[in-house]
């Protein structure tokens, strides 16, 4: 019983590293915690289909743990999707301002488009503004203009895809390439 339960404690270490360092990867690189949760369902459903291919929708629930609901969906996709977040829903409207008002700049209070408005409309109670803004701020998406917000040139936050693209690429063949015997 003793050899089973060091084993145990053993493999909750060895698993806890690795989504630790998945973690790193995808903080590291803005990938969300939901993205990155539904393509790692998407392929733990598609390899126990493959690794049993009579596998019923229930038999593969049973073994990931993935509620039976999911199972289909998952099998008849290549890509995952992912409702937008918060902050991206708060973003995506504060681009409809700018455009439908042909401006670069949102009020940030005190105003029915104002910001805190989109931001309350969205997130009211779970986000605040300033850590909305903060995030957007962070992706080099919006930068502070004193009583508005303004919107960033796209160029800063491809530029910052790009590298968040070549380095999870990295990190991907790297991880393939160091288990590769392993697995």
């Amino acid at each position: 019983m003793k050899n089973n339960q060091d084993s145990s404690v053993l493999l909750r270490d060895a698993v806890s590293e690795v989504a630790r360092v998945m973690a790193v990867a995808t903080l590291k690189n803005d990938i969300s915690y939901k993205e990155f949760v539904e393509f790692y369902k998407m392929h733990m459903v598609k390899l126990a289909k493959d690794a049993k291919k009579k596998s019923t929708v229930v038999e593969i629930s049973a073994r990931t743990g993935i509620d039976r609901r999911f199972i289909a969906p998952y099998l008849n996709s290549d890509q995952v999707k992912v409702k937008p977040s918060k902050v991206e829903k708060v973003y995506q409207d504060v681009l409809a301002y700018c455009d439908k008002n042909n401006t670069k700049k949102i009020l940030k209070i005190d105003h029915k488009d104002s910001f805190e408005a989109l931001c309350q409309k969205h997130a009211n109670g779970s986000l605040t503004p300033k850590a909305i803004y903060t995030e957007l701020w962070r992706l080099g998406l919006m930068k502070d203009v004193g009583t508005h917000y303004k919107l960033k040139k796209p160029k800063v936050a491809e530029k910052k895809m790009a590298k968040a693209a070549e380095r999870m690429t990295q990190v991907s063949d790297a991880i393939n390439t160091a288990v590769e015997d392993l697995l």
